[in-house]
């Protein structure tokens, strides 16, 4: 049986004399979305009210960009597909310097691949920027 996950204990938000809050917003929440606030903000040891008020101020003041929902998986693929380039990159500088210390593959062809490497890698880090950039407050949106 598999046992609970442990949540480190909860703090209050002290009151900060610089930054009061007086104000008040109530939120309706459906039950889902209401455990999702809780759990995180369990996890950033504070109450779900202060989570709720720190990421809703974040995101309203363009300090945090969350990703649409529809463009989450794609992002994830691009971050998956840029680190998997990235380590093939790796694996093929060992590879020639192992056949360069006797093997029959010619530097060329070596630096041909390397080069294709190279300009995937440049493609999905271009691709990933303009995602990212689609996303912010008053970015191109390409």
């Amino acid at each position: 049986m598999r046992k609970p996950r442990e949540f480190p204990e909860q703090r209050r938000r002290g009151r900060r004399d610089d930054e009061p809050r007086p104000h008040r917003m109530n939120l309706r929440l459906g039950d889902d979305e209401k455990a999702a606030i809780e759990a995180a903000a369990t996890l950033a040891r504070l109450t779900p009210s202060s989570y709720a008020a720190d990421v809703a101020v974040s995101v309203a003041m363009g300090t945090l960009w969350p990703v649409p929902r529809t463009h989450r998986e794609e992002l994830r693929e691009l971050v998956d597909a840029r680190l998997a380039l990235t380590r093939i990159g790796s694996n093929l500088n060992q590879i020639a310097r192992t056949l360069n210390a006797g093997g029959d593959v010619t530097q060329e062809q070596l630096d041909a691949v390397l080069q294709r490497v190279r300009d995937a890698v440049r493609r999905v880090d271009e691709a990933t920027i303009v995602n990212m950039r689609r996303r912010r407050p008053g970015g191109p949106d390409l």
